[in-house]
């Protein structure tokens, strides 16, 4: 063998020995695919280093891509570990960052959104002892604690109800937890806590889930 193709055996060597034993945390932060769509109704765009293009059934997320659904629509991901998200029409989300890996500590999803209405049911990642999963609004960060939960508005600038598990909604001016299946918050005015956690009728809590059923 020549020398030429003896050094580029060994680099290739060198490289299946990096990505073998490089953590699954690491890998999951090099622009890899963190997420695909699993159901769409209607139109949806990805914005990706500033270019937007159309969402369809084969679509696959990366962090950093903002999403936004049009008029009358729905769109439903997955996440590696099972995570479902589920937007409503007019939604806008970034998801800032997300990192899973079964073995090793340290597991995180951030979604951020500007508007629009959402339903998040936790996967995998929502039974790790030792995760970090939060959807932030322009009002509040919602504190994921494994669980599924809805928010958006009925006529409040944010409302949240919980469906399953527990959440923390927490405003500049303070926080409230949901552990009730049922209950739900809101944020009245931009600026102000959430309201106390109590009981929505059925009449309300069917209106909240109308807004992301496909």
């Amino acid at each position: 063998m020549s020398a030429f193709y003896l050094n580029k055996f060994k680099v290739i060597l060198a490289f299946m020995a990096v990505m073998l034993f490089l953590p699954l945390s690491a890998l999951a932060e090099m622009d890899l695919p963190i997420a695909q769509v699993t159901r769409l109704k209607n139109s949806a765009t990805l914005t990706w280093s500033g270019v937007v293009q159309d969402i369809d059934l084969n679509t696959k997320f990366q962090a950093t891509d903002i999403i936004e659904t049009g008029p009358d629509a729905r769109l439903e991901i997955t996440f590696e570990d099972g995570t479902t998200l589920t937007l409503g029409e007019n939604a806008r989300i970034t998801l800032n960052e997300y990192v899973y890996d079964p073995i090793n500590a340290n597991n995180r999803l951030a979604i951020s959104l500007r508007h629009g209405a959402f339903l998040f049911i936790s996967g995998l990642m929502g039974k790790q002892p030792n995760r970090d999963m939060s959807v932030s609004t322009p009002l509040a960060t919602i504190g994921i604690r494994g669980t599924t939960f809805w928010g958006g508005s009925l006529g409040n600038p944010l409302d949240v109800l919980l469906l399953d598990g527990k959440v923390i909604v927490e405003s500049p001016t303070g926080s409230v937890m949901l552990d009730k299946k049922g209950k739900g918050t809101n944020i009245p005015v931009a600026g102000e806590k959430p309201t106390p956690a109590k009981f929505w009728s059925n009449e309300k809590r069917q209106r909240a889930l109308s807004t992301v059923a496909f």
